[in-house]
């Protein structure tokens, strides 16, 4: 499209104006006199003085670097965002450290209350339970007492006398009922410790008892008397056995004889050497001649994976009618 010179817009000086072609052009509009111009020093009255607006001098703003944008631009936001991210995986990382190290003291302490509980407690409960059963056996009405003042037992050799058993047997007592009480004089003149029927290990062994294996000899009978104990915890009756050597003493204390039995033998087995308290140990078809008396335990201490074996034979018997037990009383 094109424009001819007539409608070319004509100026004033203020805007452009137009007109149509053909129409009569508009009278132009007399330009404002000019005002005169006021001497140095005076302002005209009834005029309004200009006030000119200074100048500001702050330097102007810092050009935006490279990939900045207002407001800190995507760089700054995303370093923001990474800072962030950094502070919440610190807290996070520190939250579970925190969680570990209390659950590790948790677990710490808890070990600690159980190692006193299995190595200390146990030991006062079952040797109050002990104590408790030892005087019931003391004080039945069948326990002989042997008189104050009199001479001591004589010592009965059972291959020219044979104990009493021979013709009449112990009655075998009731699960968890006592045969009588042990006495080691290598473990000390305070030792003495009752000896019941059954070897389970939370009715009997863990109360501080020396559990008879049933179905074995009993007391002085040919054969073999078989026990068990603990040696570390619950009482622990057999913990010095280790100690003994050949000739040392092990007396059965029943309600009217003392059978003293001289240690002979040892040996460490697994737990699932049942041929140790066969009536003729470790020989399943022979036929027993000796009234022998078995030890068994844990092996080594701390650890069930073995079990420690200890043999007596039956050296010499006493009636308590008679008279206390000289080797007993030697020891004060």
């Amino acid at each position: 499209m094109t424009i001819s010179p007539e409608g070319v817009a004509q100026s004033d000086g203020l805007q452009p104006r137009w007109r149509p072609l053909g129409a009569p052009a508009a009278p132009a509009t007399p330009a404002a006199p000019a005002t005169p111009a006021a001497p140095a020093g005076s302002t005209p009255t009834g005029t309004a003085t200009a006030t000119a607006t200074p100048t500001s001098t702050l330097p102007p703003p810092p050009e935006p670097g490279p990939g900045a944008s207002p407001r800190g631009g995507p760089a700054a936001s995303g370093k923001n965002r990474r800072q962030r991210r950094q502070q919440r995986r610190r807290r996070r990382s520190g939250a579970v450290i925190g969680v570990i190290g209390e659950l590790l003291i948790t677990v710490g302490v808890v070990l600690g209350l159980y190692v006193v509980w299995e190595l200390v407690w146990t030991d006062v409960e079952a040797n109050a339970e002990a104590a408790v059963v030892r005087e019931q056996v003391v004080t039945r009405k069948d326990w002989v007492i042997p008189p104050e003042g009199s001479e001591f037992a004589e010592p009965r050799d059972p291959a020219v006398d044979a104990p009493p058993v021979d013709e009449n047997p112990l009655a075998v007592p009731g699960f968890g009922e006592a045969w009588g009480t042990l006495h080691v004089p290598r473990w000390g003149p305070e030792y003495n410790v009752p000896i019941v029927e059954g070897t389970d290990r939370v009715k009997i062994l863990n109360k501080g008892l020396i559990g008879h294996y049933e179905g074995t000899q009993g007391p002085a009978e040919i054969g073999n008397f078989a026990t068990s104990a603990h040696r570390t915890t619950y009482g622990k009756p057999y913990n010095r056995v280790a100690e003994l050597v050949d000739g040392d003493s092990l007396i059965v204390e029943t309600a009217q004889y003392y059978f003293v039995y001289k240690v002979y033998g040892r040996e460490i087995v697994y737990p699932d050497a049942i041929r140790v308290i066969w009536p003729v140990p470790n020989d399943k078809d022979g036929v027993p001649t000796k009234r022998v008396i078995t030890l068994t335990t844990c092996h080594p201490m701390f650890s069930a994976a073995q079990r420690y074996v200890i043999w007596g034979e039956l050296e010499y018997w006493a009636d308590k009618a008679d008279g206390p037990l000289e080797e007993l009383a030697a020891q004060g």
